[in-house]
């Protein structure tokens, strides 16, 4: 029977060096000594992550073919084929509260995750899922939840899906430099100057705790050596790509102010965010991530899939085939962009599996007919979500009641019994979804 017999390290352990306050990622040693049955058996910590992104989808080119777990991914999901059996993929959910109303791009991002019907010429809806489980997650994090985007305010006049409450909408960052610095700076603050000290020396965050790390190794065992090393890796590799986004004047164009550290490439951008989601968690920084890709009526043109025409003029394609076939590319470019996020969560182990099975990943569209700014049979998917009992390997259409389709509160209120958080209302829900699981 094989004994951790080296002492333990508490969950949250630091490496403190001037000016930095380094998390670690789980490891064995983290628990008292104790069997590997044990260790295995440990419950593993329940997360919940939030990818949203505007302009719906084509559904030609979206939609898998056949349905339960025979189904067939499409053109525009294919990159996602790996991921398949950790994939629920879901349509006929509604986000309009009042299936009276016009909807529109302001009336999507406010209802999407509150279920609330925004007042007229008022901030004033609900809270939002993803600070429900903040609340309830605040006491063993350091970071309630984060809220992060990879577009520029200046593109848009709407604001996040993010409320604290009913009133209050919480910021989106962009600049991945601004959100290392808020991980791993000294008391979870960002430091303008010590960032650009940091720069100017080109000295990595971790040469400051580097005395800390050796020591920390020499308690350790092989196993958990390799994963700090990996960690740490993963740390330097994030370093140097926004040093080199940051190395670089700021870019001027019309109308945006490209801040330092933002990389010009959107693909770029986009890893480096989800990279620092991934260590986020690792280190059990947060449990809570909401990350909208864009803002509703995004200008963002996707010159990277030769493209010319800005997001929000595809969008309202009135069914032309050449701004469909865009709509096409950008859909599919999405789904590469989320098989990424999924691989490095899915290779991130810890107990009761990996990152992946131990979250529940929401993934969807404000939108999904965005021609008509349709809020209905919203396209969907979950993924991950094994440990909570999510089967996966499942393409779902949620039969409509008559009245517009089921509210995708429900699904909310699913999802938040699946992190451990039990509601019975939740905006305009009429249930839990119980087709999850």
């Amino acid at each position: 029977m094989n004994f951790i017999t080296r002492k333990s390290l508490s969950r949250r352990t630091l490496l403190k060096g001037m000016g930095v306050s380094l998390a670690l990622p789980f490891l064995d040693a983290m628990h008292p000594a104790m069997t590997a049955e044990r260790l295995s058996a440990a419950a593993p910590a329940r997360r919940l992550l939030l990818v949203i992104y505007p302009h719906g989808v084509v559904d030609d080119t979206w939609n898998p073919s056949g349905s339960g777990p025979n189904f067939k991914l499409s053109e525009s999901l294919a990159p996602l084929e790996a991921h398949r059996g950790k994939l629920t993929i879901i349509r006929g959910l509604s986000s309009a509260p009042d299936r009276n109303k016009g909807e529109f791009h302001d009336r999507a991002v406010d209802t999407f995750l509150t279920g609330c019907e925004p007042s007229l010429n008022t901030m004033h809806v609900g809270i939002s899922i993803d600070q429900i489980a903040a609340r309830h997650f605040s006491q063993v994090t350091p970071f309630a939840s984060l809220e992060l985007t990879t577009d520029a305010p200046s593109q848009t006049y709407f604001d996040g899906p993010c409320f604290r409450d009913a009133s209050t909408n919480l910021p989106m960052e962009r600049n991945p430099r601004v959100v290392f610095e808020r991980l791993f700076g000294d008391s979870a603050k960002w430091d303008a100057k010590a960032q650009a000290r940091r720069i100017s020396d080109d000295a990595s965050i971790l040469d400051s705790v580097s005395s800390r790390i050796t020591s920390l190794n020499a308690q350790l065992g092989a196993s958990d050596r390799s994963k700090l090393d990996q960690y740490l890796e993963s740390i330097r590799d994030l370093e140097r790509r926004i040093r080199i986004a940051s190395s670089g004047p700021a870019l001027q164009l019309p109308g945006i102010t490209r801040p330092v550290g933002v990389p010009q490439s959107w693909p770029e951008h986009m890893k480096l965010m989800l990279d620092l989601q991934v260590l986020a968690l690792q280190a059990d920084l947060t449990r809570v991530i909401t990350f909208t890709t864009a803002w509703e009526a995004s200008a963002r043109v996707f010159d990277h899939l030769n493209l010319s025409m800005a997001f929000h003029e595809i969008s309202h394609h009135d069914f032309e085939k050449r701004k469909l076939d865009a709509l096409s590319k950008i859909n599919r470019n999405h789904s590469e962009m989320l098989a990424y996020y999924l691989d490095k969560l899915d290779s991130a182990r810890e107990p009761g599996g990996s990152l992946l099975d131990n979250s529940v990943l929401f993934y969807g569209s404000t939108l999904s007919n965005p021609t008509i700014h349709s809020q209905r049979d919203l396209p969907i998917i979950i993924a991950g979500g094994g440990a909570a009992g999510i089967k996966g390997n499942r393409s779902l259409t949620i039969p409509d009641p008559g009245n517009g389709g089921v509210p995708l509160t429900n699904l909310h209120l699913a999802l938040l019994e699946k992190v451990g958080i039990s509601m019975d209302k939740l905006g305009d829900s009429t249930g839990h979804l119980s087709e999850l699981g």
